[in-house]
């Protein structure tokens, strides 16, 4: 290895083998070293609060759904737009009735026919326009409904990486603060074994250290616990390792739009089921008005499938051949078809009613959305301005917690103050920093919530 080589050998020219085996190793280290994602080490990656995102929005099971959700309406409007148009078709059939079989005047001994058919409604009462604004309000609702998803994803994933990097920090709190108690209880001992009758107080910080080794296995339940969910939401297996990058400290500022609740995908989603509720009120009310359809064909119609040459052709022509058939069966004919229904028990009104009362639901349900969508989004700016002003205050009291244990102990050490005060303003400490982490994970929280019900 690089570290067994002699700094001598790496520094004299005269050992040529050692030098380049030592440049062959840097080398190495260095392809190993970039070859690693994100400058990581090979041993495990930690991952960032984007990296998580990213992860989760590639590999997280629910957003496949209304992704393909928004693929079924795209290509339903591209149905709608496209029944707007002129549709040509082959159509034909063939029916063979020899003689004797059924009345030939009923029958006329069966018919053939091969058309191109062309059709277009002319007019149909706004059907097709209202067909397609509906569609394109669904294909709305499904991309709006997508964001919906992205975004509680997006939220839980924050959430579970603020209190993933909360239980982090809570037990380095835990561990350094467990290391200075049991220092303190060495000392403790020491006096003891000295002659001093400090027998009450080993038994009070003995008590204190078994209290605090319970909380330190509690925060790494919960590191665990959380750990799993995220691994989940990421897409990995539930016990994969997973390590994160720590967040630097949040900066307190609070956005200047007044109204970004109304950014909400909640909101969008409420109001593109508006817009498909009207248009279906406009195709409900489509089937009461008149309709008028215009159709063309070209091709072949004939009678007589009982003979190749049938005896009308002969009558005309005696020497008629198959040719003569084909030609007398060809032609072409246009057609209008109208249509306007006057009475049918008022099935159409009941329509148009059933339409109408969805389009006041989804009205109504407008309004709820909005409404929830400015609660929780003035919920969490409000959260944000008292964990702020939280945050501010543990900055400032966790170091000074810090100085009045260590004071406290300095005149326990003195005889001028009892064991009682030194556990106290070690709990007192440990609290202060704890309270610390826990409102900066609420405060990372908040942010996400602010950022779920407001624009972005």
């Amino acid at each position: 290895m690089l570290g067994l080589v002699p700094a001598a050998a790496l520094a004299t020219p005269s050992h040529p083998t050692s030098i380049a085996g030592a440049i062959r190793r840097v080398l190495l280290l260095l392809l190993v070293f970039l070859a690693t994602p994100n400058g990581a080490s090979a041993a495990g990656g930690a991952v960032t609060l984007e990296d998580a995102l990213r992860e989760a929005r590639t590999a997280n099971a629910r957003l496949p759904l209304p992704a393909l959700d928004i693929s079924i309406a795209r290509e339903k409007r591209t149905e709608a737009r496209a029944e707007r148009w002129l549709k040509v078709a082959a159509e034909g059939d063939f029916v063979y009735a020899p003689s004797g079989s059924y009345d030939p005047v009923v029958t006329n001994l069966g018919n053939s026919r091969l058309q191109l058919v062309a059709r277009h409604p002319l007019f149909d009462g706004g059907a097709r326009r209202s067909t397609v604004s509906r569609a394109e309000a669904d294909l709305d609702l499904a991309g709006a409904r997508y964001r919906i998803v992205e975004r509680d994803l997006d939220l839980e994933v924050r959430g579970r990486f603020a209190e993933l990097l909360q239980a982090q920090s809570e037990i380095d709190v835990r561990r350094e603060g467990l290391e200075r108690l049991r220092t303190y209880q060495t000392s403790l001992k020491s006096r003891q074994a000295a002659g001093q009758g400090i027998g009450a107080d080993i038994l009070k910080t003995g008590v204190r250290t078994a209290l605090e080794e319970t909380n330190l296995l509690e925060a790494e339940r919960r590191l665990d616990q959380t750990r799993l969910l995220l691994n989940e939401l990421m897409g990995r297996g539930p016990t994969a390792p997973l390590s994160v990058v720590p967040m630097p400290p949040p900066e307190p500022r609070l956005p200047d739009l007044e109204d970004g609740w109304a950014g909400a995908p909640d909101v969008a989603a409420a109001e593109a089921e508006i817009r498909s509720a009207g248009a279906a009120v406009s195709l409900a009310k489509s089937e009461q008005k008149p309709h008028l359809f215009l159709s063309a064909d070209m091709g072949f119609w004939g009678s007589d499938t009982s003979r190749l040459v049938p005896l009308d052709v002969k009558s005309s022509k005696p020497d008629a051949t198959f040719a003569d058939r084909v030609l007398r069966d060809a032609g072409y004919s246009v057609g209008l078809t109208f249509s306007w229904p006057l009475w049918d028990h008022g099935a159409a009104r009941a329509r148009v009613a059933q339409a109408e009362l969805g389009l006041e639901r989804a009205k109504r349900n407008r309004d709820l959305q909005a409404r929830s969508a400015h609660a929780q989004w003035e919920g969490a700016r409000s959260t944000l301005r008292s964990l702020d002003r939280q945050i501010e205050i543990l900055s400032r009291s966790a170091p000074e917690a810090r100085d009045a244990y260590l004071d406290a102990e300095s005149r326990y050490r003195g005889g001028s103050a009892t064991a009682l005060e030194v556990l106290d303003s070690y709990a007192t400490t440990v609290d202060a920093s704890v309270r610390l982490t826990e409102a900066t994970a609420r405060y990372r929280i908040a942010r996400a919530l602010e950022t779920r019900w407001g624009t972005p």
